[in-house]
Parts: structure tokens; C-alpha cells; sequence
């Protein structure tokens, strides 16, 4: 039945199919329509294929072409493989499997029309004189198990990004990097009692929420910028820093910020689809959900070339990190969160409120916030504030104008005092306090009866921290890390306490509070 097919083939296309030379006539079956000699056989025996047929052998094509099974050559002449290293085994494999495709592809298929190599890259027809632009010198020669195409030029080779970095030495530590994450996972649906199935598979490249894209898969198109080992390093030596983490064990401390530091170098590069032109994007979103702004100087001076999968900007000797857009975001903590906040005062009401569209109050951050009071005592809560980073941060509080209860409670105000945990190089423990009655910018509450406005208060500015406190992707995917997950505990905190005397209460101050968010913003993204 699979002849049948190619006859009916011969017959749509009429008399332009013509045998290798007058000698093959006695190897066509009876009817004239199919040889009965191998695609291999028809190679050997052609005397403008000589290199192409050697090429086959030497990499064990041979017996492939020379089997049951239907394939489709486009066979390099001679000519064209004049300057081939017969001795880059690797190089010879490359070009055998980008000339061969499985079953029969005649230049009767439909221009366009995705055709996929024994290397999975996807070619086609733009015409039936060319083939993934290389003219066809000698087309639709039939063999008894498929179709030969002689080509005046190789097919170029074009590198997946994958291929490319783990083949190209100057990206060796980009390569090195990633595939520390490779392993073999066993798949269980696909497994029996005799035979155990496992697939290859990279945590960094093909997880849904946090891989940076599958750079391996011929079918996934994507625009990604790759560092060479010299722009690699000086990326490494900029980013470092922030990632610097306390651990008894130096060895571990430093494993820690190699792993993180160089998660935030790969989560700007890999970008979706085939972008020609990323620098005129008024922005571009990263495959990890990152969003580059200033793409015209994101992209500048990078070499773009083909890959088989997308497209190629390459970063020789630098790149272009925008910290504050990929690794160095804003931390943001809501007010109503349960899991990050902990009432720490004695005698404390914590409740959070919802608000709708008929609010008197705009912009409150997703509709709710928290409201803490006491009356005995001065009442306060601590948040917990994760993954902080060693840089400078801007350290916001937003707070919910008592307005918000009503025209009776609109002037109310209240006096703060703020205590701030901070882990040391050491790995020591250091508060941070602010606080003092002269203090205005600890005063908040409502000026007037229409006083609708969110107030914000900037606690601390360009704040150092001299750790990082980040848990990375790599980590929350660890199969080992799984019980340690609920056993986070933030190192950094910050406590929101009323400092009101008993004298003051009810007369000057009020122990009552409304706490929207906390902001940690990087200090350059001001």
C-alpha cells in the first residue's frame, strides 16, 4: 500500500522523474514505475556522489538508506563537498542527519510545508527547484525505498541554542551553567514490571512556571541573547554581590551564589518567538515574565545570527543587565497576609477589611488591607520579609486614611515606632529601630474630614543589607527541599507598633492603625 502511493505520484507529476543514468533501466520493476534498488545502492552507484556516499559510510548511514524503512536524501555533488574534514566525525554525523528526512518528500509538496530531519530541524520546499535555499540540481529520483535529490551546496548546518552553547567552547559556562540541571527522570506511565523508561529532562530549561524556555526543541521558536565566557564572567562579577549569603560552611555559602547568581543572569535572556528587531519594542517580556523596557539599549551591540529554533543575539566580551527589571524587583508585602505577618504585641486586634468600588478611599492595593488596635497597650504586628537581597533597599509603609471608617474617625491620628531584624555578614542578628515623638513622618492618620488619601511613608532610605535571605527556583524544585518548604523562615522582619503613652490616648493619639502594604524598593530604581 505505501507503493501505491508513490505511483500514484509519478503519475500527477508526469515524465520529468528520470533514472541516475541509461545503466539503472534494468533494475525498474516491469511496469517501468519503481527501482528495485536501495537509496543506498543508487548513491554508490552514482559517480557525482562519490564524497556523499563516503560521508554515509563513515557515519553509518550506510545500513539506514539501505533498509525497508522510506526516507528522502538531498545529496550534496561532489563539488560542494570539496572542503568537508572527513576526520570531524561529529561535524560528518551533523550533515548526514540535516540531509535526510523519513519518508518520501517529493518536490511536488506543497512550498512551505514543514518537513523534519533526522536532527529534528524543520526544512521545506520554497519552490521545486529549491530546498531550504540550496537549488536541486537533479530532482525526484525514485529508489525502492524512497526519494534522492541531488543539491548543488550542503544544507547549512544551523545550531539550536542548545546545540550552539554546548558545542561552541566560548560559551562553555553558560552551557556548564544549565546543564548542571540536566538528569534522567523515570516515567512511570511508560514503564512495565521488565522495562524502566526515563527521559532526559532539565529543570531550568522545561519547567512551566520557572524554565527560561525548551532552547533544546526544534519546534520552540525563541529570540535569546547568549553571553560568551568573557561577557559570562563580567555578568557574574556585577550580579555576585547581591546574592551573598551566610552559611557556617563557606563552601556552601559559596555554591548558594553561584547557583542564584547565575539563575539571574539566564532569567533576561530567552525571549518568545522569532524577534527581528527587539531594540525598537517599546518593551519585551522574557519567557520567566520579566519585563524589559529599554530594549534599544538591552540589545545593543549584540551580533544576531540564525538558530534552527529562532534567532541569535550573541554578547561577545559583555552584557547588558537590567537588574531592577529581571533579578532586583520591588518586595512587596500585603498588610492582609496572613502567612507573612504575626501579631507581636500583647492586648492586639489584627483584622483585615475589605473595600469595593464605593470606597472613599482609592488605590488601595487588592481591595483589603489590615487594621491593628489596642487599648491597654500600644498594639503592633511584625511581617516577615522574603527574599531579601545584599543591596540597597528604599523601605516604604502605605498606609489606609482613617477616613475610610467614616467622617467621625477621618482626623484620627496615631504615633509609630518601627524595629527592623537584620542578619550580618556574621550571620548575627542586628535591629534597626525608628522611632521618637518629634518625629513626623511617624505621625499618620487624616488632616481633615476629607482627607481620602493613601498615605505613604518612606521609612528608611538606600537601607544596606549586608546578606541575602533569597530562595531561588532551583531550590523550591528540588525533589530534596520538598518538607523544608514549610520551614522557611524569613530572616528579615519588620515590626509596625502604635507609641502612644497613656496620657496621649484618646486625647492626642489614638492606638489604631491601617497598614495597606510594605514596599521594599531597590534604591537605584528611584
Amino acid at each position: 500500500m505505501r507503493y501505491k502511493g508513490i505511483i500514484c505520484l509519478i503519475l500527477g507529476i508526469g515524465g520529468s522523474i528520470v533514472s541516475c543514468n541509461d545503466d539503472w533501466d534494468e533494475h525498474y520493476s516491469r511496469n517501468g514505475s519503481i527501482p528495485e534498488v536501495s537509496l543506498m545502492d543508487m548513491i554508490l552507484n552514482d559517480s557525482q556522489l562519490t564524497k556523499f556516499s563516503q560521508i554515509l559510510m563513515k557515519t553509518g548511514a550506510d545500513s539506514l538508506l539501505g533498509s525497508t524503512q522510506t526516507y528522502t536524501v538531498w545529496a550534496p555533488v561532489d563539488e560542494a563537498l570539496s572542503s568537508v574534514d572527513m576526520d570531524d566525525e561529529a561535524a560528518l554525523q551533523r550533515m548526514v542527519k540535516n540531509h535526510i528526512a523519513r519518508y518520501s518528500n517529493s518536490t511536488a509538496t506543497e512550498a512551505g510545508k514543514s518537513i523534519y530531519m533526522l536532527d529534528g530541524k524543520v526544512m521545506s520546499y520554497e519552490s521545486a527547484d529549491v530546498f531550504n535555499g540550496i537549488s536541486i540540481v537533479q530532482k525526484d529520483i525514485l529508489a525502492q525505498n524512497g526519494v534522492l535529490h541531488k543539491l548543488n551546496d550542503t544544507i547549512p548546518y544551523r545550531y539550536n541554542f542548545w546545540e550552539y552553547i554546548s558545542t561552541q567552547e566560548n560559551y562553555s559556562k553558560i552551557y556548564d551553567f544549565i546543564n548542571q540541571f540536566s538528569e534522567k527522570i523515570y516515567v512511570s506511565g511508560e514503564s512495565s514490571q521488565k522495562d524502566s523508561v526515563f527521559r532526559d529532562y532539565n529543570r531550568l530549561l522545561q519547567n512551566y512556571y520557572y524554565g527560561i524556555g525548551w532552547i533544546h526543541d526544534e519546534d520552540s521558536v525563541y529570540t535569546m541573547i547568549l553571553p560568551d565566557n568573557e561577557a559570562w564572567d563580567k555578568a557574574y562579577e556585577q550580579v555576585s554581590p547581591y546574592f551573598k549569603v551566610y552559611n557556617v560552611d563557606e563552601a556552601v555559602a559559596d555554591s548558594i551564589t553561584r547557583v542564584q547568581t547565575g539563575q539571574a543572569i539566564v532569567y533576561g535572556l530567552t525571549f518568545g518567538g522569532r524577534i527581528t528587531d527587539p531594540g525598537s519594542a517599546d518593551s519585551l517580556v522574557t519567557v520567566t515574565g520579566s519585563v524589559i523596557r529599554n530594549t534599544k539599549d538591552y540589545f545593543a551591540g549584540y551580533r544576531q545570527e540564525p538558530a534552527s529554533n529562532g534567532l541569535m543575539f550573541l554578547a561577545d566580551g559583555n552584557l547588558h543587565l537590567d537588574d531592577t527589571c529581571v533579578w532586583n524587583q520591588p518586595i512587596i508585602v500585603e498588610g492582609e497576609d496572613l502567612d507573612r505577618r504575626l501579631v507581636t504585641a500583647s492586648g492586639t486586634s489584627a483584622y483585615v477589611r475589605d473595600v469595593d468600588g464605593t470606597s472613599v478611599v482609592k488605590g488601595i492595593s487588592e481591595n483589603s488591607y489590615l487594621e491593628v488596635s489596642g487599648s491597654s497597650l500600644n498594639p503592633g504586628v511584625t511581617f516577615d520579609i522574603p527574599n531579601v537581597l545584599a543591596t540597597q533597599y528604599d523601605i516604604y509603609v502605605d498606609f489606609v486614611p482613617p477616613a475610610i471608617d467614616g467622617n467621625s474617625r477621618a482626623t484620627e491620628k496615631t504615633c509609630l515606632s518601627y524595629r527592623m531584624k537584620v542578619e550580618q555578614e556574621n550571620g548575627r542578628t542586628k535591629y534597626e529601630s525608628r522611632q521618637g515623638k518629634n518625629d513626623e513622618e511617624l505621625i499618620v492618620g487624616g488632616d481633615s474630614v476629607g482627607d481620602v488619601y493613601m498615605k505613604t511613608v518612606k521609612v528608611w532610605s538606600a537601607y544596606q543589607f549586608p546578606t541575602s535571605d533569597f530562595y531561588d527556583a532551583m531550590w523550591y524544585l528540588d525533589e530534596d527541599n520538598a518538607d523544608k518548604v514549610n520551614e522557611i523562615s524569613p530572616k528579615t522582619t519588620l515590626e509596625i507598633k502604635t507609641n502612644v503613652s497613656p496620657s496621649e490616648l484618646n486625647v492626642k493619639y489614638v492606638r489604631r492603625f491601617r497598614i495597606d502594604r510594605i514596599r521594599f524598593v531597590p534604591a537605584k530604581n528611584n
